[in-house]
């Protein structure tokens, strides 16, 4: 899990500051470190903080990784310099890693952005090499796919409304039965906008990867929307 290092620190001799800071920041680089704050003033909201006094709060993988750092060669000079151009007060501090979200959220995520026509985040959910099966012919694979294809739906039907009737969820698999509903406003299937209000179902079967959803199986009941749309 990730481990934190965090200081509070008050600047005495500032030309010391600066060589601080440049050694320090190497020396955390060579060692996985990232800066997540640094020497930011604080927006004091309760308690006392003391005048001038600035945070300073560095990630690194985990606390073994920290700890190597800190006792480094590389560091060791700017630790050496800190002792008299900086009053600072260090500790490590344990992180976490957030659970993955469960796989029926997941999915539920990526049906929600068919009603709502919102993909801005699909990144979150989709692996970006999200697998589409079948690929509609002339859509890009992974994400960008994803968008194309809820942008292609909803102008088709531009209130397309999607409703989960089903979830399964076993291990690494979701499987899900849906319900597609709206007007027909756009070409779909080669047949042009009828303003006919249609229903029809698909049957979907999601792989969930490192929290993602990581390749989708579908088949959709095309051949009632078909007699739905050709009725006369």
């Amino acid at each position: 899990m990730p481990a934190y290092s965090l200081t509070e620190v008050t600047v005495l001799d500032g030309e010391g500051a600066g060589k601080y800071a440049e050694i320090a920041q190497s020396s955390i680089a060579a060692h996985g470190g990232t800066f997540l704050v640094l020497a930011a003033e604080a927006a004091v909201v309760e308690g006392d903080w003391p005048p001038d006094t600035r945070v300073v709060i560095i990630e690194f993988p985990d606390m073994a990784r920290l700890r190597t750092w800190y006792d480094s060669a590389e560091y060791a000079p700017a630790r050496d310099i800190a002792a008299t151009a900086l009053d600072r007060r260090l500790v490590f501090l344990d992180g976490f890693t957030a659970p993955a979200p469960a796989p029926e959220a997941l999915v539920r995520r990526f049906y929600g952005a068919m009603s709502s026509g919102d993909t801005d985040d699909a990144a979150d959910y989709l692996a970006d090499d999200w697998q589409d099966i079948p690929l509609p012919p002339g859509t890009p694979a992974g994400i960008d796919g994803f968008r194309g294809t809820v942008a292609f739906l909803r102008s088709a039907f531009a209130d397309l409304r999607v409703e989960i009737e089903d979830v399964i969820v076993s291990g690494d698999r979701v499987a899900v039965r849906v319900l597609a509903s709206g007007t027909h406003k756009g070409e779909i299937l080669g047949i042009a906008p009828t303003g006919r209000t249609v229903a029809f179902r698909a049957f979907d079967f999601h792989r969930i990867a490192n929290g993602k959803i990581e390749s989708s199986w579908h088949l959709e009941d095309f051949f009632s929307l078909r007699l739905q749309l050709d009725a006369e």
